[in-house]
């Protein structure tokens, strides 16, 4: 089953790339510059905002709204396994790193509609993402 999956997870990188990806009825996972996440969050759309930050970064500030699932908790796993896979999110972290790897990880729980923030949090706040 490990091996299926890793032949198809290399079948889609060779079909699309590493770039992001926008797919239509099967759900979404795209990349976002700060102006993109601003504009997302300014959008009508339910979305739930995941700080993957640890939560010594999450209390010095965070994006208003957000939930704090530290992705280098060994529990990261576990707590998302506690969300809703059909839900939209929006991950950010502090440079972009750990939110695409948790990005991966959701996916591979097979979440839907993942909204991933290519820059951190300083970039976010810099371009007027309200922080709370």
């Amino acid at each position: 089953m490990v091996m299926n999956y890793a032949v198809k997870l290399i079948a889609f990188v060779l079909l699309f790339g590493f770039s992001s990806c926008r797919q239509g009825t099967g759900g979404t996972n795209v990349n976002l510059n700060a102006t993109e996440v601003k504009q997302l969050l300014a959008s009508e759309q339910d979305i739930i905002v995941l700080d993957v930050r640890t939560p010594y970064e999450f209390q010095d500030g965070h994006l208003e709204g957000a939930v704090n699932i530290d992705y280098t908790s060994p529990d990261f796993e576990q707590e998302i396994a506690k969300l809703d896979t059909a839900a939209t999110y929006l991950l950010y972290c502090k440079s972009g790193n750990r939110s695409s790897r948790a990005t991966a990880v959701m996916q591979s729980h097979n979440f839907s509609n993942i909204y991933n923030a290519t820059v951190g949090f300083d970039a976010l706040q810099a371009a007027g993402v309200q922080p709370k």
